[in-house]
């Protein structure tokens, strides 16, 4: 009575360890475990979001150089922008987009290492790039995203409290400028009175307003602008840009006269 239940397990264990199902099964609930995290691990990096930051960066940059080693920094980040583009592999949804920019950027690091080396007039601005753009190119206006299917881009604004860059919507719908109160507070926007704006959602509010020194996009300088004051994202109204013709790419807007 002792020996038959040992010779019974004995008897089970070499079926179920020479089982060849069984070691099938076992190699493969073991292999997928590292896969998942090899996979977690990989598509981390966002490469274009990367190179966008980059030629904000040196967009910023350029709005205050003031010195050949400014102009190489700035030069250094459109560099880096470029080399990140190239790195957005073909299987991502800004794959084009990313291609464009690294052309563009190319083009505006040429013009930082120029500038870098005395070439170009350091103070040169807007109307040194106007010089070598197209007959009737006014304005070329970076698109660095989109929100809700509307170009975001980069706006210099000029208060009486300094010079400062932000992003907004160009907004084609909007007849008037409007920047948000942080804008308005960061570079010093005065407020002179209040003004009725009609919004998106047809409601008419009111909303205080001001004038803005200089407003610069893409090259394009508008001086003692009246804006109006709200909301928690700035909005560029055709009082920047509905005297010009627009031309809409997926990488920049141009304006004509």
């Amino acid at each position: 009575m002792q020996t038959a239940p040992p010779r019974e397990d004995a008897t089970d264990a070499p079926d179920e360890v020479t089982d060849p199902d069984f070691e099938e099964t076992a190699e493969s609930e073991t292999e997928p475990k590292s896969n998942p995290d090899q996979a977690s691990s990989s598509p981390q990096r966002d490469f274009y979001i990367e190179g966008v930051d980059r030629a904000q960066s040196a967009v910023s940059i350029g709005q205050s150089a003031q010195s050949p080693d400014d102009w190489k920094l700035a030069e250094n980040r459109w560099n880096q922008a470029i080399s990140l583009m190239q790195q957005v592999p073909d299987s991502d949804p800004n794959y084009t987009a990313a291609q464009q920019k690294a052309e563009e950027y190319q083009q505006s690091a040429s013009q930082a290492a120029q500038k870098a080396a005395g070439e170009m007039p350091s103070g040169g601005g807007g109307s040194t790039v106007v010089a070598s753009r197209p007959d009737g190119l006014v304005a070329q206006i970076p698109i660095v995203n989109r929100m809700g299917g509307i170009p975001v881009v980069p706006v210099t604004l000029t208060g009486n409290e300094g010079t400062q860059q932000f992003t907004m919507l160009f907004d084609t719908g909007a007849s008037g400028t409007l920047i948000t109160p942080a804008m308005a507070r960061n570079v010093g926007v005065v407020i002179v009175g209040e003004a009725t704006v009609i919004v998106a959602d047809g409601r008419q509010v009111q909303l205080p307003v001001g004038y803005v020194d200089t407003l610069e996009v893409g090259g394009l300088v508008v001086r003692d602008i009246l804006v109006g004051i709200g909301g928690d994202v700035g909005l560029l109204g055709q009082d920047v840009y509905g005297q010009y013709g627009i031309s809409a790419g997926g990488s920049s807007i141009n304006l004509y006269d």
